[in-house]
């Protein structure tokens, strides 16, 4: 027998080449490496790692749940963007199939129970960005009794976290933010803010497989919830330190910058972000250029360089033509672009932007300054 192993191993058979499977209850490298291509924003090589992992082990639902999260950044990268929505739902219908077809033959088992809650999670995430809040909330609910069935089974994981602190986090702050809200949550279970953010900051230090995304949920909810800049800034810093390929870390690393006045800093980031948007980088798409573009005029306005602020305004303007969508920036833009010609002596055509900013939905007051404006010239006093 010893001797039959040894030719074995000697011959490279498939005994001796054969790896364990791939699993979410250890740190395995060989995942990490898949899901570092993810956030790097290398999709076509995440895809094939991840359609690989699921060729090899096509009953096991890790691989099904990292080839949706590849997806996922695609959809998340523009959230203006539905064009992966159809996609990413497919994908994880699949990955909930094969979590119940291995949960028929073991049940408890830990992987599917990740991977179905993980699903099930990030479709009400989704759900919710695009604001069917009932059926975001309806798969909250179903998330529930999977989560408790996981943190059982290994109370000691750090991921198992992950989805405890987005829940009691969002269940008290979503009504707090959108009172439409109110009378779908008040069937769920009571979450606990503060509760919440403790668990995301423990998966941030210490998870495996979660760590990335429970640092990007703090950044934005510090940036949005808490009204922290400075906390969210020291996550976005490093996620892009982290991952200096994603263009979405890249770009709220330089948003916070700025919303803290370290305008220097942000506006170089800002301007490797529009030389990676044109030259196509991955991830570095039109309304990120836009956004680019607006910023880098504010830091020329601000420093009185009026006809490179200019350029930059028009830039911005000709990015938001045949937009889908009314984009804040295009607004914000002209309204900045209409400034600039009135201190160059312009004024026809700075009552041209600001018409055009009153054609636009109203966002930071830009309605109450274009009209100002249209009044008296900028600068007017009070």
């Amino acid at each position: 027998m010893i001797v039959l192993l040894l030719l074995c191993l000697a011959l490279g058979s498939p005994l001796a080449a054969q790896e364990p499977p791939h699993t979410l209850q250890t740190n395995d490298p060989r995942l990490q490496q898949g899901i570092d291509l993810i956030y790097q924003l290398h999709f076509d090589e995440a895809d094939q790692y991840f359609t690989r992992l699921v060729a090899a082990e096509p009953d096991n639902p890790v691989g099904h749940f990292f080839l949706a999260m590849v997806t996922w950044w695609r959809v998340l990268i523009d959230l203006d963007d539905t064009r992966h929505d159809e996609a990413f739902y497919l994908l994880l219908e699949r990955c909930v199939e094969v979590c119940d077809q291995r949960l028929a033959q073991r049940p408890g088992d830990f992987d599917a129970l990740m991977c179905k809650g993980g699903a099930i999670g990030f479709r009400g995430r989704l759900r919710g960005d695009r604001h069917d809040f009932l059926q975001a909330a309806a798969d909250g609910l179903r998330c529930l009794p999977l989560l408790d069935q996981i943190r059982q089974l290994e109370p000691a994981n750090k991921d198992v976290l992950f989805a405890w602190g987005i829940y009691d986090y969002f269940v008290e702050a979503m009504p707090e933010r959108y009172p439409i809200v109110k009378p779908i949550v008040w069937m769920m279970k009571r979450g606990d803010k503060a509760r919440g953010l403790q668990q995301l900051q423990t998966v941030a230090r210490e998870g495996y497989y979660a760590r990335t995304e429970a640092a990007y949920f703090l950044a934005q909810i510090y940036r949005v919830f808490e009204e922290d800049d400075r906390q969210a800034f020291d996550y976005f810093a490093q996620l892009h330190q982290r991952y200096p390929d994603n263009a979405l870390f890249h770009r709220h690393t330089a948003r916070a910058m700025i919303e803290l006045g370290a305008w220097d800093q942000g506006a170089a980031l800002y301007a490797e972000v529009a030389r990676r948007s044109e030259a196509g980088r991955p991830g570095y798409h039109r309304r990120g250029h836009l956004e680019a573009c607006y910023y880098l005029g504010r830091d020329a306005f601000r420093r009185r360089q009026l006809d490179q602020a200019l350029g930059f305004f028009v830039a911005a303007d000709s990015l938001g033509q045949g937009l889908e969508d009314d984009h804040d920036y295009v607004a914000l833009a002209a309204l900045n672009r209409g400034m600039c010609l009135d201190l160059q002596g312009h004024r026809p055509e700075a009552l041209q932007a600001y018409r055009q900013v009153k054609a636009r939905p109203d966002y930071r007051q830009s309605h109450d300054l274009a009209d100002k404006y249209l009044k008296n010239p900028y600068p007017s006093s009070p």
